[in-house]
């Protein structure tokens, strides 16, 4: 590959290199002058060529640096502008016409002074007319106002060109700077402030030489120590810190841990007031420079608070307990009371249970009298005539004896059958000798005769294997309730289940008749039936529940629970 042509190379070196190629490429003979006019002219086109490369070269190489001009102009982090004297703009950079939210090519022509803040134009004109006159570079402070009205304040440094017909400006958006520094000197008065009217004491201390470097009024008052004599001092010096050596290990570990706190420090005033005091330390830079700053706390105050609030609390707890006590006392007071109420009304209702029991037991005497005295003693005095009559008659015809011996047979079997029928009201033999369905279907078929109400029964067949007080419980219940729905319910039919559930035998009986009133604890509202509580202390009596549901017009339901025993 040929080497390339240098745009440094002289003419006579460059015609070399062409009559050299010439030379490599060229046939016919050298000496004529035809051929040598031919070959000069060969040579002289070869030189252009080589001389138009190194011509684009040379302008690609200008391109290129004007394009890394243009780069570096328009994309610097300044704004570069070239004001005429008058302060017309000439040019500008993309940075410039940013700064000021105009576009570059609304910006050529205009005044760069119409962009200046309206009170500090005359200044910039000033300056400007100061760069003109100056032959070196000169530089103001100056607010630019941009097309959206908002304030920029910029530093501008100016320099006369050459011709002295315009300048070079370099204008620097130092907003940010100038926002940080009020920031700053904003938050300089105000720490300021808060070191002097703080209500804590402020020490600030110099870690090379443990020394106190400033404090705030708060702890010339707190030490009794006036400013002027408290610079210079160590801790331990000022009565902080018990001695030397406690004061040195704590600036150790402070410059270790960069913080430090001691809850509880007695402190001693230069006039002797003791105090008890609050000290935490903090190790910080300042303006690259180390600085301790301790903050004192009088904690005085606050421990006789909390100890007053300690024995507060305990006075409290004590309080409260007696309290408590008190409310226990009254409590069980109550209780007792409840109790005692409870009690006596247990026992009014045991003496009116009892005597309720005491009457039916009387009505019931009163009942098996009347059967006695009405039905058998005046069945036995009619066997005893007719006994009679047989002795009178003996003499009279046989038929005739054996009519009067066949009435008396009669009245016989009716004494039989009225004792039996009160020994099966009193206690069934069935029930001990057959079981309790055999017993309950003899009763319910007995009970269907005299009422006329149908009464059906379904029962598992083991509850005759149930113990007996069982049984009698189960059997009692159902004899009550058919006298209940007999006297009162004016049913047409009754429902009697017996059935087996987890650990407990269900005994149900429903009737379609006309209910009553529940009220009370399984009693009715008519004071006279002892019927319900009768079968609830008969159920409650073996570890069961008893449990009623009617209502007036409503069916009931007497349901028994009573565990498998």
């Amino acid at each position: 590959m040929p080497r390339k042509p240098k745009i440094e190379e002289s003419p006579a070196a460059l015609r070399r290199r062409a009559e050299k190629r010439l030379g490599k490429t060229a046939t016919g003979p050298g000496d004529a002058d035809p051929w040598r006019t031919l070959h000069e002219l060969e040579v002289h086109q070869i030189e252009l060529e080589m001389h138009n490369a190194e011509l684009r070269i040379a302008r690609d190489a200008a391109e290129a640096m004007l394009y890394k001009y243009t780069e570096l102009y328009d994309f610097a982090p300044v704004g570069y502008f070239t004001l005429a004297a008058d302060g017309t703009i000439r040019l500008a950079n993309l940075t410039g016409s940013t700064m000021v939210s105009i576009g570059r090519s609304n910006l050529i022509g205009r005044s760069f002074t119409m962009l200046v803040a309206h009170g500090q134009r005359a200044g910039f004109k000033a300056f400007l007319k100061q760069v003109f006159a100056a032959e070196t570079k000169q530089s103001g402070e100056f607010e630019l106002s941009d097309a959206n009205l908002a304030t920029r304040i910029v530093t501008i440094e100016a320099l006369r060109s050459p011709n002295g017909l315009e300048c070079s400006a370099t204008i620097l958006d130092i907003t940010g700077r100038r926002q940080a520094l009020e920031r700053m000197r904003v938050s300089e008065i105000r720490y300021r402030r808060l070191f002097e009217a703080a209500h804590d004491g402020v020490l600030l201390i110099d870690p090379a030489t443990n020394r106190i470097i400033d404090a705030n009024p708060f702890m010339t008052r707190l030490l009794g120590y006036p400013r002027d004599q408290l610079i210079g001092k160590e801790l331990f010096e000022i009565g902080l810190l018990k001695d030397e050596a406690a004061s040195r290990q704590m600036f150790r570990k402070l410059k270790r841990d960069h913080e430090i706190r001691y809850e509880n420090l007695p402190l001693k005033s230069q006039t002797g007031h003791h105090q008890d005091v609050e000290v935490v330390a903090n190790l910080y830079h300042e303006d690259g420079q180390p600085v301790i700053q301790c903050n004192i706390r009088d904690i005085t105050i606050r421990k006789l608070a909390e100890e007053m609030s300690s024995r507060n609390v305990k006075l409290k707890q004590e309080i409260v307990r007696r309290q408590q006590v008190e409310e226990d006392l009254r409590a069980n007071r109550k209780e007792q009371s409840r109790l005692l109420r409870q009690s006596r009304l247990q026992q009014a209702h045991l003496r009116e249970l009892s005597h309720r029991i005491l009457r039916a037991q009387e009505e019931e005497r009163k009942r098996i009298s009347r059967e006695l005295h009405d039905v058998i003693a005046q069945t036995l005095v009619s066997i005893n005539v007719h006994l009679a009559v047989l002795d009178q008659g003996s003499a009279a015809s046989p038929g005739t004896l054996q009519q009067q011996i066949s009435k008396t047979q009669l009245l016989v079997e009716e004494a039989v059958k009225i004792v039996h029928d009160f020994a099966r009201d009193l206690r069934p033999t069935m029930l001990d000798d057959l079981g309790l369905i055999p017993a309950l279907q003899m009763y319910m078929k007995q009970f269907m005769a005299d009422t006329g109400i149908r009464v059906s029964l379904k029962a598992f067949a083991r509850i005759d294997q149930s113990a007996t007080m069982v049984r009698t419980v189960l059997y009692r219940i159902a004899q009550e309730a058919l006298i209940n729905v007999a006297r009162h319910a004016k049913a047409s039919f009754v429902e009697v289940t017996i059935e087996s559930l987890e650990e407990v035998i269900r005994m149900t009986i429903k009737d379609d008749g006309q209910g009553f009133q529940i009220s009370g604890k399984g009693g009715s509202k008519k004071k006279n039936r002892l019927g319900l509580i009768g079968m609830r202390e008969r159920v409650e009596m073996i570890g069961g529940t008893f449990r009623v549901d009617s209502a007036p017009g409503e069916p009931t339901t007497v349901q028994v629970d009573i565990p498998a025993i």
